[in-house]
């Protein structure tokens, strides 16, 4: 992968300096459209909602909504962030565990919808919906357990417990809020349960991705039955379902596509809801690379080889989870051999990839790809300022987010 959309990655280096992270417009493009057509082609009403917490950079979020997506947002400052952007409000599905009264006031106000995530956010939208003297329209999110060994789901009302229908019949009967929309999200990053006390979630949590198809069908099924059933205790009519995100790269969609639609088309009763998907890794993921430099190759007594380079998991935090593809962007000859690639950071635990590599020195380019998902917007300047992002669009280099410098720390602080 010496070059990225035709741009060298020498030229990019030398002009932009390493580590540097590029994002692939072209990629971008390409994932929204087939992840919306392979959907809309077995489904007739489709909403794609980009999630923005999967990867926020403004160039990114401004290809996205050019194509025509949604935002999904999981907090008020990633709602301002889409109206900012200019995305209307009616186009916003606003989700996450704490929003303010105020965000919820006004995202009630400009019609975005709300997915309610417990009892008390509940409460605070029937206080507005008595202040507005109006009826609020939302949608809830609901959990159940489909067979995956993780902690019980903390998002939305129990399904199995008889929470979410106990929310219902509320909504029904003080009349301040109409329920139209059902939200459920198979979560990838899960904490396993463990019978020890005190024992750290770092040390449980599993990174389940690609998920199985089959979690999916059976999510679906049980969001359309309770549906149903809504319908037919309260007259409750769901406008829309929201199935979340979570879905793999788009080469791997079809079975994920078909648990989905399928279980609606064939359970509904009523007239089809819109389908409401909010993809993010499936469609940031491969459109954003890493390129860095080796600073230090050293063969380790056990005859293991190490390597640093000048990108750490301040940059790269999943590799906390996931260790990352490499690729060498230099002619050798030599073998490959097993080698840990750690980041400049200093810390034991600052590791970005196990691999086979062949013989490198110090000065020699790696790109680690497909690092768009929650890489930059988990990133922080801890010990290393963050690089430039750039955008390759049309054959053109584009500074998307400059370098960090010292200035830029500081300028936050007050004293």
């Amino acid at each position: 992968m010496n070059n990225i959309d035709g741009i060298s990655t020498d030229k990019i280096v030398h002009e932009y300096g390493s580590p540097i992270f590029v994002v692939s417009a072209t990629t971008l493009k390409t994932n929204l459209r087939v992840f919306r057509e392979e959907f809309s082609k077995k489904y007739p009403r489709v909403v794609v909602a980009y999630s923005y917490k999967t990867n926020y950079l403004s160039g990114i979020l401004d290809i996205i909504h050019k194509e025509g997506a949604w935002a999904e947002v999981a907090s008020g400052f990633e709602y301002d962030l889409a109206r900012l952007l200019g995305v209307p409000g009616n186009t916003v599905v606003f989700n996450g565990p704490y929003k303010k009264k105020e965000e919820l006031k006004k995202a009630s106000k400009e019609g975005a919808l709300i997915n309610v995530d417990h009892l008390d956010e509940l409460k605070i939208l029937e206080e507005i919906a008595s202040e507005l003297e109006r009826t609020l329209e939302i949608g809830i999110r609901i959990n159940i357990n489909v067979g995956v060994h993780q902690l019980p789901d903390r998002f939305g009302f129990n399904l199995d417990s008889g929470e979410a229908i106990q929310i219902v019949r509320r909504c029904v009967e003080n009349k301040l809020l109409r329920i139209i929309g059902l939200h459920i999200h198979l979560t990838s990053y899960i904490i396993e349960p463990d019978h020890e006390e005190n024992t750290i979630p770092a040390r449980r949590i599993n990174l389940i991705w690609p998920k199985s198809p089959n979690l999916y069908r059976t999510a679906a099924e049980n969001v359309v039955w309770f549906a149903n059933e809504i319908r037919e205790k309260f007259a409750v009519n769901i406008r829309y379902i929201d199935m979340g995100g979570g879905f793999p790269t788009i080469d791997l969609l079809n079975s994920y596509v078909d648990a989905v639609v399928y279980s609606i088309l064939n359970g509904f009763k009523s007239e089809l809801p819109i389908l409401i998907l909010e993809p993010g890794r499936a469609i940031v993921k491969n459109a954003m690379h890493l390129i860095t430099t080796i600073v230090d190759v050293k063969e380790m007594a056990d005859g293991k080889r190490r390597m640093v380079i000048d990108a750490g998991t301040n940059l790269l935090p999943t590799s906390l989870w996931e260790l990352q593809e490499i690729e060498y962007l230099v002619d050798s000859k030599s073998g490959l051999k097993e080698t840990i690639v750690y980041g400049p950071l200093c810390l034991q635990t600052d590791i970005i990839a196990k691999t086979k590599l062949p013989e490198l020195k110090a000065g020699d380019k790696l790109i680690i790809k497909n690092v768009g998902a929650y890489n930059f917007s988990q990133s922080s300047s801890f010990i290393f300022p963050r690089p430039c992002v750039l955008l390759i669009e049309n054959e053109s280099v584009k500074v998307s987010r400059k370098a960090e410098t010292v200035d830029d720390i500081f300028k936050f602080e007050t004293l």
